[in-house]
């Protein structure tokens, strides 16, 4: 339970982008997740959205509504939202898209590799993770052009990016046959010898988009 609560005389400092707020009506009781809907309603028009909050010193997401919905807003001495637009979020996951490529270049191996001998249950669990990354790859790439416009219309981009999504849509749908029929030799074919080269063609896409 916080025992800092502000009292009387204190000031709560609200700031965006470390820029002060000035919010009224905060009584007793307004939780953070209210104060975050009240700066959001502020952002409309903007395209930009509330991605984190600090707490004094603690960080949370401003996905994490459990948290921030037990959060009291006058239990703290500084709130801070921080936010991105989707233009900044695209570019931020095409910066980190190598690693994450990387990761999912391991993970279709360790699935296969289990599948082969076996092990069903343990690559079952490793292949939702895999599933879950290629779709974030999938969203990626077809909402390249919101932060990558110009570099796009000006070269064959676009067109190898619409090709790499159609690949990547027609293997997951090839995966999701072998899945439902239990194929699991079948599977860990598609997943050791199809997705490497789709992975190889995203970081060469990915970096290309980056450097142009």
């Amino acid at each position: 339970m916080c025992n800092n609560t502000i009292r009387e005389g204190e000031i709560l400092e609200i700031l965006l982008n470390d820029n002060k707020l000035d919010i009224e009506g905060l009584a007793p009781g307004v939780t953070v997740l209210e104060l975050l809907t009240t700066v959001e309603e502020s952002l409309k028009g903007t395209n930009a959205t509330v991605i984190e909050i600090v707490l004094d010193d603690k960080s949370y997401s401003a996905d994490d509504v459990s948290e921030i919905s037990c959060q009291n807003v006058l239990d703290y001495h500084k709130i801070e939202f921080f936010t991105a637009t989707a233009q900044d979020m695209i570019r931020a996951a095409f910066a980190d898209g190598e690693e994450g490529l990387q990761h999912l270049e391991e993970l279709a191996g360790e699935v296969a590799a289990d599948l082969r001998i076996g092990k069903v249950k343990e690559g079952m669990d490793s292949y939702l993770e895999f599933v879950d990354g290629i779709e974030w790859l999938i969203t990626m790439l077809k909402n390249a052009d919101l932060a990558f416009a110009s570099s796009m219309a000006e070269s064959s981009l676009e067109g190898d990016r619409q090709n790499l999504v159609k690949r990547m849509g027609e293997q997951m749908n090839q995966v999701q046959i072998a899945q439902e029929a239990q194929d699991w030799v079948g599977l860990a074919d598609l997943l050791e010898y199809e997705f490497p080269e789709i992975l190889q063609d995203s970081k060469v896409l990915i970096k290309t988009i980056l450097g142009s």
